[in-house]
Order: structure tokens, then sequence, then C-alpha cells
């Protein structure tokens, strides 16, 4: 009996939606209070999903930080939302990767993601992560928190 290579494609697309990937990554501050202390604390954190996800960081004072994450439209937000859409982090690119890299590497990429994630005790992170050449490895990401602090995020993947 042979399978038709149609049906296996939609079968393996099928089943990929039910899949969840996971990831480790890391939230380190560059800016901020945190950036200030000796040693600087790494924040370790888990993203899954593969359209759209979770993430969750554990803070060093055993705060933990939840949220989804999605994939940016192209076309405009909306702005009556309350999401993370509205955040502008262009700057925050430019300051953690180099003047430049937001417009260079960031904007108008495909892989491109956002989260807010709120913290078991008030910490409110929003994230941005993209992955320009749509290779392992190579997603990059920024995040900043409403203490003042600006992240690094490197993804493990």
């Amino acid at each position: 009996m042979k399978v038709s290579i149609i049906s296996v494609i939609v079968t393996a697309t099928t089943l990929a939606g039910c899949i969840s990937l996971s990831v480790p990554g890391r939230f380190s501050p560059v800016q901020g209070p945190l950036s200030k202390q000796s040693p600087v604390p790494p924040y370790t954190a888990t993203m899954s999903g593969i359209l759209s996800g979770t993430i969750s960081v554990v803070l060093d004072n055993g705060e933990v930080c939840k949220g989804s994450w999605v994939l940016v439209s192209k076309t405009a937000p909306d702005k009556s939302s309350s999401n993370s859409a509205l955040i502008n982090m262009a700057a925050d690119w430019d300051s953690v990767y180099g003047s430049g890299y937001h417009v260079a590497h960031v904007l108008g990429t495909k892989l491109y993601a956002r989260a807010t994630l709120t913290g078991t005790m008030g910490t409110v992170l929003h994230a941005e992560l993209s992955n320009k050449k749509n290779t392992t490895g190579n997603t990059r990401g920024v995040a900043e928190d409403n203490k003042g602090n600006i992240f690094k995020v490197s993804v493990y993947n």
C-alpha cells in the first residue's frame, strides 16, 4: 500500500501543531540596577512553542515571570490593545547589540515575536525575540522590566 506524499505532509503539519518544543534561555542584565551588581545575575528561562508559546523566567529572588509569546504580524498593531505590541523596544535592540541593529536585523523579519511576562511579585517584563536567518542558534532578543533594567536575551535552540 502506497502512502501519498500529500497525506504525509498534512499529517506531519497537523502533528507539529500539537508538539511543544522547549528550549532553555537566559536573560542577562546589561543596563539598570541589576547590571550594577557584582556578579551580574543571569536569569534562567524556558521557552516553548513553535508559532506561539510561553516564556518563563526565574529571577534571583525566586520570583517567577511567565507569559505568552506570539509572532508579530506585519500589519499595524491595534492601538486599542493593551499588549506588548505597543511597546517600542528599538532603542533596547540598538543598546544591546549595537547602533542600527534593530533596523538592519529585526525590522521586517518574519520570525519576530513579542511577549509580556508577569511576575508573582509584581515584576513585568516586555521581551522581543528575532531570528533573521531562520536557523537554529540565531534567536536573539531583548527585554526590559518595570524596574529600569534592560536584558540581553539568549535562546539556546
